[in-house]
């Protein structure tokens, strides 16, 4: 592409806008997150920018409604990733004469050939890390695409520190191409005023009056055994108040069943309860609700889950692994996610101590301000500018 043929006119910025939606993982979420974000950010920028945002089957109806800005959809038909990849979307590049491409997951570009310039985000490198959580099939599409983009994307966006050592490490990425934009925390996640929605939610999931909260899907990664166990060892001793219950709110995801599992195997059935897919809109209400979050994972590109807990006023027990220290700074107690007793004893000892959860309380509010989608958006549209002029 000829650099000197878009100069003077609007920038056309492209949006692999394929998994935009509230009702997926926690890509799903940045992805619209940040995509409305970018919208309102481009809003009024002496530079003008034009979104085209290639859209699928896949792709959330609700998740553009109400956005701000310049752009306009291209379905792109194939709910394929490989199809999309390999066929319509080149095709969807060339037809729409676009600039910048941000591919907003690990399949977000071409696989093959060079239609504009691009940016891809890489969220995490999981399936490099613990291989033995995932098929043979999953392990090696990754790796594919993870290729690619280390080969091709001129700016690769990873949301912490901890993410992009790992893909310096692993896929050998220099780090001049490698930008740290973390994520966001919505604006609604804030201690609750209605105190009368708060308590509709709960009843629409049937939650207890006390309870402890996870939230995500449930999978492997997430460690929920190790929760169950320091929950059991807790609430069958008496060693909690016996009206606490534990809450895993989230979806199911794939080999889930060692959860349900253990918590026949641990007699928890009265003790643990599963409300399922939280929507959108009740999220803020859900994680209120809570005394405490407990969130044990093994490895995180990011945690989002932490940061909107903290938003929304909850203390946080989360651990000490990969992205989620830098993300809960000193405003949470950080444990080993392999040791049942550690997490055991932070969770007798946050139930137990007002003063600790107020002190952590404050600590998250403030912690959480460090992380906004506008700033993020902000970050990325300079991005894209900086590439596009190139």
């Amino acid at each position: 592409m000829d650099k000197s043929t878009r100069l003077g006119d609007a920038m056309r910025i492209g949006i692999e806008g394929k998994v935009l939606g509230w009702h997926g993982s926690g890509i799903g979420r940045y992805a619209t997150s940040l995509t409305r974000a970018l919208l309102r950010e481009a809003v009024g920028r002496d530079k003008d920018c034009t979104f085209v945002i290639f859209t699928g089957p896949q792709t959330s109806q609700d998740a553009l409604k109400g956005c701000q800005g310049a752009y306009y959809q291209h379905d792109v038909p194939f709910k394929s990733s490989l199809l999309r990849s390999l066929i319509s979307l080149p095709l969807a590049l060339r037809r729409e004469h676009i600039d910048v491409l941000h591919g907003l997951d690990h399949i977000g570009i071409p696989l093959v050939g060079r239609y504009s310039r691009y940016v891809a985000t890489i969220h995490h490198v999981i399936p490099l890390l613990f291989p033995h959580l995932f098929t043979v099939k999953h392990r090696w599409v990754i790796r594919v695409a993870l290729a690619r983009i280390a080969q091709q994307a001129e700016r690769i966006i990873v949301p912490s520190h901890a993410v992009r050592e790992d893909v310096e490490h692993y896929l050998r990425v220099p780090t001049d191409r490698l930008v740290v934009i973390p994520e966001g925390c919505d604006p609604r996640f804030v201690p609750t005023t209605d105190f009368s929605r708060l308590s509709q939610v709960q009843r629409r999931y049937s939650l207890p009056a006390q309870y402890i909260l996870f939230l995500g899907t449930l999978e492997p990664r997430k460690n929920l055994p190790t929760l169950l166990q320091a929950f059991a060892y807790l609430w069958q001793r008496k060693a909690i108040d016996p009206a606490w219950r534990l809450v895993l709110a989230g979806a199911r995801g794939w080999r889930e069943e060692s959860i349900f599992r253990t918590i026949k195997s641990l007699k928890l059935e009265d003790a643990v309860c599963l409300p399922g897919f939280i929507a959108e809109q009740d999220l803020p209400d859900v994680y209120r609700g809570a005394a405490l979050f407990v969130f044990p994972s093994l490895y995180e590109g990011f945690g989002l889950p932490v940061v909107e807990a903290m938003g929304s006023g909850v203390p946080v027990i989360t651990s000490n692994t990969s992205a989620l220290p830098e993300v809960a700074g000193d405003a949470a107690l950080l444990i080993d996610p392999h040791d049942v007793d550690s997490l055991a004893e932070a969770m007798q000892q946050m139930l137990r101590d007002e003063d600790l959860r107020a002190h952590l309380r404050e600590k998250g509010l403030k912690q959480v301000q460090k992380f906004s989608w506008e700033v993020a958006a902000r970050r990325t549209l300079e991005l894209y500018v900086d590439i596009g002029n190139q």
